[in-house]
């Protein structure tokens, strides 16, 4: 993988090789090379991991005849087949063969061909003779895109944190963004956490010339509902698992794939599905160990002949050793709390000589209907609905959260009685960070119509949020990563099955565990949730509790504290018996403060 970084001067002076330079050095952590070309108004820098392969640099490519440039971070393939465009080596960089693809595509038709490949890309077209450049986000959003747009130029590039590198755009917070971060929220609203920088929106263009500028969609989720037989759809979703794999591998040898294996339906799909001779890694906890997920992993290895690497997990608590200067980043205060935990077990994983990982954390992104189940069910006249319906009072009285929900959402004119209840949707913001926490948006991607909020967490910010910071940890390690369930095609079979396929009685993950009935053991598909390694967080909070109380609460203001009550916060800095949401919001406003005190103030641990 790459990022990339651009300059246009919108009024036709000529972009001085030094700026974009410098805003390209922010974004080493993609690779040690750095391609880059200026030409007039233009300015674009590729930075890139050279591989054993081929150790030619790469970067932007320009036509001769026509004068366009094009780049690409990232790759993609052809939809309707396993072909990538690009005739790099097996495992080499595919973002030149995707490149000269995408000019000579460009060149005879604009952008029509986008609808035609699926992947994990941002491109660039420009013609500085005649002072416009084109810049697209994939289909998914899967790639970052942050800009900045002027009356003078536009500046752009995979980080944040990079056109910060800029010294005439400041870095003052937006206060929207902000309180959507610490309020547990995934919106849509093309905000960064920069008041002067955007986030361009999934599938979407943005244009700019020296007197216009315009962002629009160029794909989006089709709503063609698919009624197929039980037995078929089935054998089609276990196929597109299958076909997403072999895309996202391009090609490598198996002994060069790793797989972060858990004992969750995700993973141990993946492992079941992936070529044989991949490389697995598990973590081992003696001092917060999960016996189930231990014993789910054991009995998927012994099924499936697959060795397993065990990486000793306890020494990776969060907030330990150099986290706060390892981890914590300049263009948002999205901190992964397991950032040492998955570092140490990608580490590895190269070290043993992978080259791409897989990882099945976007396995839920596939499951976001479960609140709709047995309305689809009812509404679809299934002939189990009723006796599913009695299965799930049953469940909702013992506690099962996936019932309550789906009872939930068989109360009829729901949006009129929460109307009338006013119930306060965050109990932890001041009435400050209440006022500025925006309604949330549906994301672009999905289709149109009044079901497309079934689906917008699934597909939609918070999935992205969660794949980008994951991007970082494995640059920095240097491996790829390889999320098969994020993946367009599958995406688009799954949203067009009804929501009954995937929970019923209140279970969760039902087309899943069918589709893989002959593949994993029967302990494997008969689990409920595990794996959530939220004994291993405690753990690190109740190392640094006071450390953390010192820093985050006996300060005598942090910024936090403007958007979320300090009082509600406190009681779960000293609860760490047993995992709820509270430490969700308690890890969050950590993260920020991190965030703050890295571009502004003060180091983690230090008095103000």
């Amino acid at each position: 993988m790459s990022g990339l970084a651009c300059i246009l001067d919108r009024r036709g002076a000529r972009v001085d090789q030094r700026r974009i330079e410098k805003i390209g050095e922010f974004l080493a952590f993609y690779g040690e090379a750095s391609s880059t070309l200026c030409a007039g108004p233009l300015g674009i820098v590729v930075r890139h991991e050279i591989s054993s392969r081929a150790r030619q640099c790469y970067g932007p490519i320009r036509d001769e005849r026509s004068g366009l440039v094009v780049a690409v971070a990232g790759r993609f393939s052809l939809v309707d087949s396993l072909d990538s465009p690009n005739s790099c080596a097996a495992g080499d960089p595919a973002e030149v063969g995707c490149a000269r693809w995408a000019l000579e595509r460009w060149s005879r038709g604009g952008s029509s061909w986008l609808n035609e490949i699926a992947g994990s890309f941002t491109l660039i077209v420009a013609d500085p003779a005649s002072g416009w450049l084109s810049l697209t986000r994939d289909h998914l959003g899967d790639l970052k895109v942050y800009y900045h747009l002027s009356r003078r130029r536009l500046v752009a590039a995979s980080e944040a944190g990079a056109i910060l590198r800029d010294d005439e755009i400041g870095s003052e917070p937006d206060e929207h963004s902000v309180t959507r971060f610490l309020g547990f929220r995934f919106g849509h609203s093309r905000r960064s956490f920069f008041r002067h920088i955007k986030e361009l929106a999934p599938s979407h263009h943005l244009r700019v010339s020296g007197d216009d500028d315009n962002r629009e969609a160029y794909w989006r989720f089709s709503s063609t509902p698919d009624n197929a037989p039980k037995d078929e759809v089935n054998h089609v979703f276990l196929g597109q698992i299958q076909r997403s794999i072999q895309h996202h591998l391009n090609g490598l040898p198996s002994d060069r794939i790793g797989l972060s294996l858990s004992g969750g339906m995700d993973s141990t799909a993946l492992a079941a599905t992936a070529p044989r001779g991949i490389r697995a890694y598990s973590w081992s906890f003696e001092l917060t160990p999960d016996p189930a997920e231990d014993e789910n992993i054991r009995a998927v290895s012994r099924h499936l002949g697959l060795p397993v690497r065990w990486i000793d997990g306890d020494e990776h608590v969060p907030l330990s050793g150099d986290f706060c200067s390892r981890f914590v980043h300049d263009s948002s205060p999205y901190v992964n709390s397991f950032a040492a935990l998955k570092r140490q077990l990608y580490a590895v994983a190269r070290s043993d000589g992978c080259r791409r990982m897989m990882v099945g954390d976007a396995g839920d992104v596939l499951y976001g209907a479960r609140k709709f189940w047995l309305r689809d069910a009812l509404t679809g006249r299934q002939p189990w609905a009723i006796s599913s319906l009695a299965r799930a009072i049953r469940h909702a009285f013992r506690g099962d959260s996936f019932s309550r929900a789906g009872l939930h959402q068989l109360a009829p004119f729901q949006r009129a009685v929460r109307a009338l209840r006013r119930k306060r949707p965050c109990p932890w913001l001041t009435a400050e960070g209440a006022a500025l926490l925006e309604p949330e948006e549906l994301s672009p991607i999905l289709p149109e119509g009044p079901a497309a909020h079934r689906y917008d967490l699934s597909v939609g910010a918070r999935n992205i949020e969660l794949e980008s910071e994951e991007r970082r940890l494995f640059f920095q390690c240097g491996v790829e990563r390889a999320n098969p369930f994020w993946h367009r095609p599958l995406l688009e079979m799954v949203l067009r099955l009804p929501a009954y396929r995937f929970h019923r009685d209140g279970q969760d993950k039902v087309l899943m565990r069918e589709a893989m009935r002959n593949l994993l053991p029967v302990r494997v598909l008969e689990s409920g949730r595990i794996g959530l390694l939220g004994a291993f967080f405690l753990r690190g909070i109740e190392e640094n509790r006071e450390m953390l109380s010192e820093s985050l609460l006996q300060r005598p203001f942090s910024d936090w504290q403007r958007y979320v009550k300090r009082d509600w916060l406190e009681p779960y800095l000293a609860a760490t018996d047993s995992i709820s949401f509270g430490h969700t919001i308690l890890w969050r406003t950590i993260s920020y403060e991190l965030w703050c005190r890295r571009l502004w103030g003060h180091r983690f641990g230090e008095k103000a």
